[in-house]
């Protein structure tokens, strides 16, 4: 892609030991009716095939641009990497596990075109394990549409099941005034609700998301230890106080978005709400981090 004729779209695809479900997961970007575009590919230290199959692909289509990191550096840290490569106007994220209809991105980049109060578009989502043929419609996609900029940020807190929306083709410029996903899990989530604090979040009619539910893939189904592994592949200090890091990232989100004091003070209530709900965890943080000190003394 040269620097003469930036592409109006960025796709980032964060990869790890994604062999499997490569292939199919490139193919059906590729494939595309909307055709402007680059996909950054970013390979995570993988210890498969990975990077082959992104080398393959980056030497037949000019529109793939791989990135090899030179060790693992955390799934959100991957997530952050492909969009900091990005030229395009627009930028999705894209899993290297997932498969999107071939009208996903023409359906998305139309709405965000002709609505320019319109942060984020997504389609609807289908899940399945091995094969689309056993796709099922998710009926718990929400949409973050309301005039009111709190109003969507305790929409999104209060309901959101699975982060289908951050699969959504979202403004560049939009994503550039956030930390992006930083490093504690639930970071997506902060982020679609920073971005719901910038402008709303819309839901499409159109059912053009295909998610992978898999223990290998989709985080929720994973093993605890799977999840601490996938956020930190090795064992540091970053790994501590998840949940004071989680509301924290909340706390920076309204911070930054720039409301009116009233909103500001409604925002910072529910927040508050929020640590009240998960004060079990906060108290197991710190508890997890006294025997962390104790450990490496």
């Amino acid at each position: 892609m040269s620097d003469e004729k930036q592409p109006i779209v960025s796709i980032g695809m964060p990869a790890y030991n994604s062999a499997r479900t490569l292939h199919a997961s490139i193919d059906c970007l590729l494939n595309q009716t909307y055709r402007d575009f680059e996909l950054i590919v970013s390979d995570n230290g993988s210890t498969d095939e990975t990077w082959s199959i992104i080398q393959e692909y980056a030497k037949r289509d000019s529109r793939v641009i791989g990135i090899r990191q030179p060790h693992n550096i955390g799934a959100n840290g991957n997530y952050t990497a492909v969009f900091l490569a990005a030229k395009g106007r627009y930028f999705k994220w894209a899993s290297s596990n997932d498969w999107c209809a071939p009208g996903f991105l023409a359906c998305c980049v139309e709405y965000l075109e002709a609505n320019p109060d319109v942060a984020l578009a997504t389609p609807r989502t289908r899940l399945f394990v091995e094969t689309l043929a056993d796709a099922r419609d998710y009926q718990d996609d929400i949409s973050l549409d309301s005039a009111n900029r709190v109003e969507r940020f305790i929409q999104l807190s209060k309901t959101l099941a699975l982060n289908n929306m951050m699969n959504g083709v979202v403004r560049k410029e939009v994503l550039s005034r956030t930390p992006l996903i930083e490093h504690y899990p639930g970071a997506d989530v902060v982020l679609v609700g920073h971005i719901a604090l910038l402008g709303k979040a819309v839901l499409l009619s159109e059912y053009l998301f295909y998610r992978r539910m898999d223990s290998e893939t989709a985080t929720a189904l994973m093993s605890k230890e799977a999840r601490e592994r996938h956020h930190y592949p090795g064992k540091t200090s970053r790994a501590l106080f998840p949940s004071w890091r989680f509301l924290a990232g909340w706390f920076r989100a309204v911070w930054s978005a720039r409301l009116s004091f009233s909103e500001t003070r409604r925002a910072f209530g529910w927040v508050l709400h929020m640590a009240y709900w998960r004060h079990a965890d906060l108290r197991h943080d710190l508890i997890s981090a006294f025997r962390y000190a104790l450990r490496s003394s």
